[in-house]
């Protein structure tokens, strides 16, 4: 059984996972970005190897981004007037968030750029109505998902 001190940890840090969901538009990106390509894995036939690939790029891209929304915080806390070495602590973390999604596109079109298996998707999911309306469904949740739940 958890400690009670453990469980508060785990508590504090699915709170901060939350937060970002719940208000962070670029996070809601991301995630999405991160679901639909795990969707679509599968049709790669992936080794172990590719997963952990995918993952650990995955991961890295939400956790820059998770670590600039906490310097933003951090940065706001400290300091309500614009001040030069805010802007610049606030410009470093989204570079580094910009640099980590941009090798996770690097990394994605090393793997998901075959024509031939992007054909057979696009032929798999229009074979079927039932797929066509998944898809559809699924692009529409996830705009709604990206765009906000207050509607901002």
């Amino acid at each position: 059984m958890l400690s009670k001190k453990l469980w508060h940890s785990f508590s504090f840090a699915f709170g901060g996972l939350w937060f970002c969901i719940k208000n962070e538009r670029n996070f809601r990106v991301h995630t999405f970005a991160a679901l639909t390509v795990y969707l679509i894995s599968p049709y790669y036939g992936f080794k172990a190897e590719h997963m952990v690939l995918l993952t650990l790029v995955v991961s890295l891209v939400i956790i820059c981004e998770m670590i600039n929304t906490a310097i933003e915080a951090a940065v706001d806390l400290a300091t309500e007037k614009m001040c030069y070495l805010a802007k610049k602590a606030k410009d470093v973390s989204a570079g580094a968030v910009l640099i980590s999604a941009f090798c996770a596109v690097l990394c994605g079109l090393f793997l998901f750029l075959k024509p031939a298996v992007i054909l057979g998707i696009i032929k798999d999911i229009t074979a079927s109505p039932l797929k066509i309306f998944g898809v559809l469904a699924y692009i529409t949740l996830g705009y709604f998902y990206v765009r906000g739940f207050g509607g901002k």
